[in-house]
């Protein structure tokens, strides 16, 4: 065994068990499946233009049936049916992330495991693997090139996400260890992911996770196929390393790997919006709940947030639809000054964007402060201020917001966040099944058994 890092990992991959695991790794998997599940259903009722044309692509293809395409009655072959299936994933922007990673590991992942885990027959336990394969790369992978990666311009769910669907895709193949290698091998070549998704076309951004997921299950297959890929895809001289990143920490990639499992480091997300605008939601829910002046009565509402926060989001103050709402800080801190939260409705621009959120919207200024972003403190929060007339302030800090490990969720609260958005798609009783077989997956004898509860 070489100490290349694509040999050590796909060693780690090759190797793993679920036997392996720890509980609480396996307690994490099942809740993050569940938020996934809840998250597919808010993107597939909110992104339905991008939705339907990719279905008016992939439906009409046809082919094997082999994996379910969610919400729908049709089986496609297991690599159509994760593609569209990661679409809905993050098409309302609530899917998991990890902050270090600076990405959204589940919708790569979990689509992947579910569709080979159903198309070949798999246990609960199988795909559990799967899963935490998938998150761990990811997670590992991209806070190893992280922030250098991020600045370059590139959207690491789609790019570290490819690796990660091949990760996930091999160990759900069972595939031997030089067919993980070539694997890695065949997703390095098709990572990508452009971050002007975040500039204009914001309703496109699923197709990083889906083409992700798409390529991971290429890669396995192919490589279980017999095709060989490039011998360092990541560490090589033209490899993924050098033209995705100006440094790499292998400490950070490789330590602990196969110990310390990395999918507990990730988040939930809440509200339908991007990430970096949670903590200031928080902040801005929690002045709410106090009570807080009319408009009429406010000189400014200063919102000090992270750099990175105000360049992926602070560029747009008045949405003009569902997908700008989700990456406008004023927006949605508007929104949850006005009305305490931030829901799938609020993303409704054209029924929300009421007078009192656009009288505080005009009152709004971004501030940036580097020093709310420190991850060696834990640290990716934000500040609202309500300035009055009469010159008092009135603040709240949050230094991380709700779902991150620190902050912890419970499954009681996916399983709401679930309802809220599955509302219109599912009746109660479906969710309760969906809840109840996601608690006992790694009891499961078939994934079948889960994912029949997921089509129309």
């Amino acid at each position: 065994m070489d100490n290349r890092p694509t040999d050590l990992l796909a060693d780690y991959i090759h190797k793993l068990r679920f036997e392996d695991l720890p509980g609480d790794v396996v307690e994490s998997a099942k809740l993050f499946l569940l938020d996934y599940l809840a998250s597919a259903m808010a993107g597939y009722k909110i992104n339905h233009v991008f939705n339907d044309a990719l279905w008016s692509v992939f439906g009409p293809m046809g082919g094997k049936k082999e994996s379910s395409v969610f919400f729908h009655k049709t089986k496609l072959p297991a690599p159509n049916a994760a593609l569209l299936n990661a679409a809905f994933g993050h098409g309302a922007d609530m899917d998991d992330g990890n902050r270090t990673a600076q990405g959204h590991p589940g919708v790569a992942v979990m689509p992947v495991a579910l569709a080979l885990a159903e198309a070949h027959r798999l246990t609960g336990r199988e795909a559990i693997a799967a899963i935490v394969v998938g998150y761990d790369i990811f997670v590992r992978l991209a806070t190893a090139m992280n922030p250098s990666h991020l600045s370059r311009g590139f959207h690491t769910t789609g790019t570290v996400g490819t690796i990660a669907a091949g990760g996930a895709a091999a160990k759900a193949l069972n595939l031997d260890l030089d067919k993980v290698r070539n694997t890695l091998g065949f997703a390095a070549l098709q990572a990508a992911g452009l971050l002007e998704v975040a500039e204009s076309g914001q309703m496109a951004k699923p197709l990083h996770p889906a083409k992700a997921a798409f390529g991971g299950i290429l890669s396995a297959r192919m490589a279980d196929a017999g095709a060989e890929g490039p011998r360092e895809p990541l560490e090589g001289r033209k490899g993924f390393f050098r033209a995705f990143t100006d440094h790499i920490d292998l400490d950070i990639l490789l330590k602990d790997l196969g110990k310390d499992f990395r999918i507990s480091s990730c988040y939930f997300k809440l509200y339908p919006a991007c990430r970096h605008t949670h903590a200031a939601i928080d902040a801005a829910s929690n002045l709410r709940s106090g009570g807080i002046p009319s408009p009429s009565l406010l000189e400014k509402v200063k919102v000090h947030v992270y750099p990175a926060a105000i360049n992926l989001t602070g560029s747009i103050y008045e949405p003009r639809n569902e997908d700008e709402a989700k990456f406008s800080l004023a927006y949605t801190v508007a929104t949850a000054l006005t009305k305490g939260n931030f829901t799938l409705k609020d993303l409704d621009v054209a029924k929300s964007f009421d007078g009192e959120t656009r009288a505080l919207v005009s009152k709004i200024e971004i501030i940036s402060d580097p020093l709310l972003e420190n991850r060696a403190a834990n640290i990716r929060g934000a500040r609202v201020e309500l300035v009055l007339n009469n010159g008092t302030t009135r603040q709240v800090e949050v230094k991380l917001p709700k779902g991150e490990p620190e902050v912890p969720v419970t499954f009681e609260d996916i399983e709401v966040k679930m309802a809220s958005c599955a509302e219109t798609i599912f009746p109660e009783e479906r969710l309760q099944a969906i809840a109840g077989t996601v608690k006992k997956l790694d009891r499961l004898k078939s994934i079948n058994n889960l994912t029949r509860f997921l089509v129309l």
